[in-house]
């Protein structure tokens, strides 16, 4: 995992809401999760949301792509053995904040999990097909992703392997990343990347945010 250090005075100007003080005003995520085999099997699963804010309100793009090839299952002597192989118990991990989690067995295998978060003032907004989810299959190849209720989960499987990424909106959400191997020979990675997108709070903004904390506070009048 890697992130970016800032100290209390950086984060003292995104808390706040005074003129000249960085407030969010942007997030994009992207998770790529990538499985081969000795077989020449491979499966990947792709999904980046992007969410903006546009005047009073937000804009949100999302993006998901997923592909996957069977191979040749007859290369390998071990391949059916890697299909019966099993290395369980990640997907049941509950996660508050980053969790990072590797089960491997068997040999020559390698399996990386990545979460990069960075504080930016502009992301790219483009190339969003638009598209929620998206799965494919081929053989004992397969890979979904799923954006839904505000989160995402990506899932890629494959015969003695099997990576999953989850991310979980609310206060006791989280970001959780999950790689089991069994077989022999497999390459498998997930990488997630969030970038924060930060701005100066405008006289305008300042104007804006008053008036809408004027009018909320409204609502607690009798009526």
């Amino acid at each position: 995992m890697t992130a970016h250090v800032v100290d209390d005075a950086t984060l003292a100007t995104i808390s706040g809401k005074y003129f000249g003080a960085q407030m969010l005003v942007g997030l994009r995520v992207d998770l790529v999760s990538s499985l081969n085999t000795p077989q020449h099997g491979n499966a990947f699963a792709s999904g980046s949301l992007l969410v903006e804010r546009r005047g009073g309100g937000f804009e949100v793009q999302v993006d998901a792509r997923s592909g996957a090839d069977a191979g040749n299952a007859t290369i390998a002597a071990g391949a059916a053995d890697a299909a019966d192989a099993n290395a369980s118990g990640a997907e049941s991990v509950q996660v508050r904040g980053i969790g990072q989690i590797a089960q491997i067995a068997g040999d020559d295998n390698r399996l990386g999990n990545l979460t990069s978060i960075g504080f930016v003032d502009r992301v790219d907004a483009s190339g969003f097909n638009g598209q929620s989810h998206s799965q494919a299959s081929a053989g004992a190849m397969s890979a979904r992703v799923t954006f839904l209720d505000g989160g995402a989960r990506i899932a890629v499987d494959g015969p003695g392997a099997s990576l999953q990424q989850r991310l979980d909106p609310g206060a006791s959400g989280g970001i959780a990343q999950l790689g089991r191997i069994a077989g022999n020979g497999v390459d498998a990675s997930n990488h997630m990347q969030l970038q924060i997108v930060t701005s100066a709070i405008t006289p305008e903004l300042s104007r804006q945010l008053g008036l809408q904390q004027a009018l909320d506070s409204l609502r607690a009048v009798p009526r």
